[in-house]
């Protein structure tokens, strides 16, 4: 009498094929569960302001510095902090490297709207301010072609009508 082995259908053909899932899935759990959440950066951002509305310059912009370099997806914070670094370098006397800094937000962070505005708006009344009236125009023209509309907020429209003051051909 001639012996035959036969395997399992089960054995010989589903175990080995969903082992390797098994073994993923497995390891993915483990690692989501070893996972740091990220920390908020809001209180990092909220001690820098608070630095910098105390003067202390140099802790305030070392406090925007990281929330620019450690969070870079959250664009609003960091709009606020480059403009908040622009602000500091301003009352430094650091003009050009204010200005500098007031052009980034727009170019860096084009969404951030009201941002955006303040530091353009910033930049037009720091330059005007040093007697360089043309370069602060350039300023004054992107606020009126880009924020000149018919459904803006009232804020907006009076800094718009502000820029436009400063415009050759004003009325």
């Amino acid at each position: 009498m001639e012996r035959t082995s036969r395997s399992s259908p089960a054995v010989g053909r589903g175990e080995p094929a969903a082992r390797p899932y098994l073994i993923l899935w497995v390891i993915l759990i483990v690692l989501a569960g070893c996972a740091t959440p990220r920390p908020d950066p809001q209180p990092l951002f909220s001690a820098a302001v608070k630095a910098h509305n105390d003067r202390q310059f140099a802790v305030a912009a070392t406090g925007y510095e990281q929330v620019l370099q450690q969070y870079p997806e959250h664009e609003n914070l960091c709009a606020q902090s480059l403009r908040s670094l622009a602000g500091i370098r301003a009352a430094q006397d650091k003009l050009d490297a204010a200005i500098k800094l007031y052009t980034r937000v727009g170019e860096k962070y084009p969404r951030q709207d009201w941002e955006v505005l303040q530091a353009w708006k910033s930049a037009g009344d720091l330059l005007w301010a040093a007697g360089r009236p043309e370069e602060a125009r350039k300023f004054y023209r992107q606020i009126v072609v880009r924020f000149d509309q018919a459904d803006s907020a009232p804020v907006v429209v009076l800094i718009v009508r502000a820029a436009r003051a400063r415009l050759p051909g004003a009325q």
